[in-house]
């Protein structure tokens, strides 16, 4: 089961806690994936990802 992705339609700079941006990429987050339902200990949550890619399999995620 994977998780499906598209482009974002509006795309963003990357800041961090202390307001810096992050340089890697541009900074720009550009993907975002579908919405999906968690479910912990009988509760349910639906979240969405914005991602920027890192390479190797290493992403920078922003919870929506």
């Amino acid at each position: 089961m994977g998780i499906t992705y598209q482009q974002k339609k509006h795309l963003y700079l990357l800041v961090i806690i202390l307001k810096n941006l992050i340089n890697y990429k541009g900074g720009v987050i550009n993907i975002e994936i579908e919405l999906i339902i968690i479910r912990i200990k009988g509760k349910e949550i639906t979240i969405s990802f914005n991602i920027l890619l890192l390479g190797n399999n290493k992403a920078v995620l922003k919870m929506l």
